[in-house]
């Protein structure tokens, strides 16, 4: 009887995982890098969401 109970509980936490999983994966965001340059004082990223086609500017300053 405790060998059933574990069993069970073992195959739900593994479909339990497995879906949590497929969910994650699923709502990645697909960016595509427009601009990216490099200079020696800071960097700056120019990303595009392909899905609604948003655009993201991210800079950072060397210090």
């Amino acid at each position: 009887m405790k060998i059933s109970i574990f069993k069970i509980s073992l195959n739900t936490l593994a479909l339990m995982l497995m879906v949590y999983s497929s969910f994650t994966l699923a709502g990645c965001e697909q960016k595509e890098k427009v601009l990216d340059v490099e200079t020696p004082s800071g960097e700056l990223e120019i990303e595009r969401d392909k899905s609604d086609g948003s655009v993201g500017v991210e800079l950072n300053k060397k210090e």
